[in-house]
């Protein structure tokens, strides 16, 4: 009877084996998936609060299913002004820190300014000539209340985001004022990537004195200033990302982490008191709900499974951010209130998710094609001759550190026929303590050094200084990327632990 159940059991097992080879494997994760979801749903909730606020809401539209998921989401969380889809935006700024901060690292100043510029501005000049396209047709863009004059030099400054720093302000794309914000945190990063490379925590240091220091002095320099201070206002949330990082990838102590990521949060709340460009009180409860979210997803990404929609949605996050309010205004003031408002939205939504595919193909794709060809670091060819005593030096620009290898002390010449000479065992036992060199015995029937030939000695053969597992590291930004968006770094690479 033993013998029996050994037998089943051991069919049991050779039957779970031929199962569990036959099955497919799981692909692996070339993302990190919490990213690309929280980017696509925060693209989704901006879409959905600017229909249910500036244009419901606000124009007293009939819309009763609106106004229960107002009930639900933005009544009780306290952004009822704004929508659920505040919380978007300091989402969004916490992965810039997070994901931004190794990419600069890993190109450089002048590769990553470069990359940066054509990704952000060539699908901004897109979104700003369909906006004045539209407007020389006599179709009215959604506006916030400030100019929208028309004209070469407004379209340039808008184009290049300075008119958010210039007063008065010509806005003709409202939900840009974002961006002007990204790319003061680009500046700023490349400003202290000097600092940055050598001590983490120093640069960060820097950053927050520099935005405490702007804050102070916001009404010292005129009204232009003051504008510039808001916008440095929101970027304690990409502190916050950027800390995150530095954290998880053991490049600063978690008590410097907490100890920065409190900083952060004080100048934030900072800005709210001394009222720095908030028209609510929303704000820090935004900044609070899209941390936690962000830290949920982390900690929960072991267990997410990468999914064609959520790269999709993450990928297409900026056409959608930058398009949905353009062309769902300009269509609802076409068809409302002619057409019923449920029909027209079924209208409106397809044509939306319709001009940012031609967005995401026809410009922002190929753009990211082009930055990454302009900012790839061409590879020196190898020089002819004798392989370098040392191993292969790394790019500076990886951002994974790589293990320390303790330098070997003086190597013993090998033998004439290759083979070594064991130690004497009183030898063994009388070396010092710690691996410290000694000076090697010399025979009793040493030779006459005077007699030999003064020639030069033949070198030993050359050893080398890192083992083989460490001399090749893949890149870190594109490595096992299968999309237009190499903003993520691959997965789990911030997560590891990093040998010291």
């Amino acid at each position: 009877m033993p013998g029996r159940k050994t037998g089943v059991v051991a069919l049991a097992e050779q039957s779970s084996a031929v199962l569990a080879e036959q099955l497919p494997a799981e692909p692996k994760k070339t993302r990190i998936v919490f990213i690309d979801i929280g980017r696509g749903l925060g693209a989704l909730l901006v879409f959905y609060s600017h229909i249910a606020h500036p244009w419901v809401l606000a124009k007293h539209d009939d819309a009763p299913y609106i106004s229960f998921i107002e009930a639900l989401t933005s009544d009780p969380m306290h952004m009822a002004k704004q929508g659920i889809g505040q919380i978007a935006v300091p989402f969004f700024f916490l992965v810039s820190g997070f994901v931004v901060t190794p990419i600069a690292l890993k190109q450089g100043t002048g590769r990553f300014a470069l990359n940066r510029l054509i990704r952000v501005y060539a699908p901004m000049l897109f979104v700003v000539l369909l906006t004045a396209l539209l407007m020389v047709v006599s179709l009215h863009p959604p506006s916030t209340g400030q100019s929208q004059d028309l004209n070469p030099l407004t379209i340039l400054t808008n184009t290049t985001l300075v008119n958010y720093l210039i007063f008065p302000q010509v806005v003709l794309i409202p939900v840009a004022w974002s961006m002007i914000i990204e790319v003061i945190f680009y500046v700023l990063l490349m400003v202290v990537l000097p600092v940055l490379r050598r001590s983490v925590w120093l640069a960060i240091a820097v950053e927050l004195t520099f935005i405490f220091v702007v804050l102070m002095s916001r009404s010292q320099f005129g009204p232009s200033w003051s504008l510039f201070a808001v916008n440095v206002s929101y970027l304690p949330v990409m502190i916050i990302g950027q800390t995150i990082w530095a954290t998880t990838s053991k490049r600063i102590p978690l008590w410097t982490g907490a100890l920065f990521a409190g900083c952060a949060w004080s100048l934030y709340v900072l800005a709210d008191i001394i009222d720095v460009g908030r028209v609510d009180t929303s704000y820090n409860l935004a900044m609070a709900f899209a941390v936690v979210c962000f830290l949920m997803g982390m900690f929960a990404e072991d267990k997410l499974k990468q999914r064609k929609l959520w790269t999709a949605l993450s990928e297409r996050s900026y056409s959608i951010y930058l398009l949905h309010m353009l062309v769902t205004f300009v269509l609802l003031q076409l068809l409302r209130p002619a057409v019923p408002l449920p029909i027209a939205l079924l209208i409106v939504i397809p044509v939306v998710f319709g001009v940012v595919e031609i967005s995401y193909r026809f410009v922002e794709r190929p753009s990211h094609a082009l930055a990454r060809r302009l900012s790839h670091k061409p590879k020196t060819p190898p020089k002819p001759g004798p392989e370098p005593r040392s191993a292969p030096v790394e790019d500076a620009e990886v951002t994974t550190e790589l293990p320390r290898v303790a330098e070997n002390p003086r190597r013993p010449q090998h033998a004439p026929h290759g083979s070594r000479p064991p130690m004497p065992r009183g030898d063994q036992r009388s070396r010092p303590a710690g691996g410290a060199h000694r000076a090697r015995p010399v025979p009793d029937q040493a030779p006459d050094r005077v007699a030999e030939s003064t020639g030069r000695r033949p070198a030993p053969p050359r050893w080398p200084s890192a083992p083989p597992e460490l001399q090749h590291q893949p890149d870190q930004e594109n490595h096992g990327q299968r999309g237009d968006e190499d903003d993520l770094p691959s997965h789990r690479d911030s997560f590891r632990r990093t040998p010291r």
